[in-house]
């Protein structure tokens, strides 16, 4: 397996959400897949985070 760095990208209503992360995957489909379950997991926990870095423009 290798490490790889995934970007997924949601368009909602009102804005892009990005989700970047690292994960072990022999393929870029079980990437993606790794991917999407770490932020499910990640958003089970919506409380305990918040936005630390923002750019405005």
């Amino acid at each position: 397996m290798a490490r790889k760095q995934v970007t997924l990208k949601a368009t909602l209503a009102h804005g892009e959400f990005y989700w970047v992360t690292n994960v072990e995957a022999d393929s870029e489909e079980e990437a993606v897949v790794a991917a999407e379950n770490l932020f499910l997991a990640e958003i089970e926990r919506i409380e305990d985070w918040e936005f630390t870095d923002f750019e405005v423009v």
